[in-house]
């Protein structure tokens, strides 16, 4: 394993594999195609640790330790990410079921590899804003101490994914680097999802079509509605804003959201 400051990416070359993490839902499996498609570097999700868990605290010695990889981090805005986990709760797979998005918003956030399953790692969060702020805040703390972190917007990647893959491209150091001229294809049907344990992605499942409005801020807040977007605005770290891409958040909510919609959340409240 190696330790912090040291990597397998060579100055000039090409690293053997990347880690991909990510929140669920937040495009790692997405990602993971177009890295191995259009750079063709070998992706790995699981290897130590899982993909979606709160970066471990790895240590050897007084040395810290992240793994032998360089580590591309997924995120979605958490407006559009917490609306995604909602929809995905109603499958009783990896979140405890939720039927109502107000209790989902404010009640403990449970989250384990498979809920269908015994004998699989579990884990707790205040809410699920607090899950968004720990998963990310740790990749961040992790990338202030010096180890190959990338963090990637998935909205970037879904509306400008060559230039995305140009970054990716030159954070991995590769020779030749990726043109962001490049036209790069989204896939029209959804990427499976899938992990290095026991369930990799079947590519002959049938899958829907891919929806690039599920990256959309301002028909995520329509979904929502203004009331609740302020309960997770409430809980969402500025730094950890900031960590992954989005200074200037909250204003960027307001607009999206427009002047009525706020004054009908008022209204209501009061």
């Amino acid at each position: 394993m190696t330790s912090l400051g040291e990597t397998r990416i060579e100055p000039g070359g090409n690293a053997a594999r990347v880690r991909i993490m990510g929140t669920p839902r937040s495009g790692t499996n997405l990602a993971k195609h177009l890295v191995e498609t259009h750079l063709g570097m070998p992706v790995v999700f699981d290897q130590g640790f899982w993909k979606h868990g709160v970066f471990p605290a790895l240590m050897d010695g007084r040395r810290l330790q992240y793994g032998d990889l360089p580590i591309i981090v997924m995120s979605k805005d958490p407006i559009t990410q917490l609306l995604s986990w909602f929809r995905f709760s109603r499958n009783d797979s990896i979140f405890r079921p939720a039927k109502y998005l107000g209790p989902f918003l404010n009640q403990p956030f449970e989250i384990r590899q498979d809920f269908t399953q015994p004998g699989q790692m579990e884990y707790r969060f205040r809410s699920p804003a607090d899950y968004w702020n720990q998963f990310y805040f740790a990749m961040d703390a992790l990338r202030r101490t010096g180890a190959p972190v990338h963090f990637v917007c998935y909205e970037q990647l879904v509306s400008a994914p060559a230039a995305c893959l140009a970054s990716i491209s030159r954070f991995l150091d590769l020779s030749p680097p990726f043109d962001a001229g490049t036209t790069v294809t989204i896939p029209r049907h959804t990427i499976g999802a899938s992990n290095d344990i026991d369930r990799p992605a079947d590519p002959a499942a049938k899958q829907g079509p891919f929806d690039p409005a599920r990256a959309d801020l301002a028909a995520a807040l329509a979904r929502i509605g203004w009331r609740n977007a302020r309960l997770i605005l409430r809980d969402i770290d500025e730094d950890v804003l900031g960590a992954t891409g989005r200074p200037g958040f909250r204003e960027q909510c307001r607009e999206a959201a427009g002047a009525k919609a706020m004054l009908r959340s008022l209204v209501g409240f009061w």
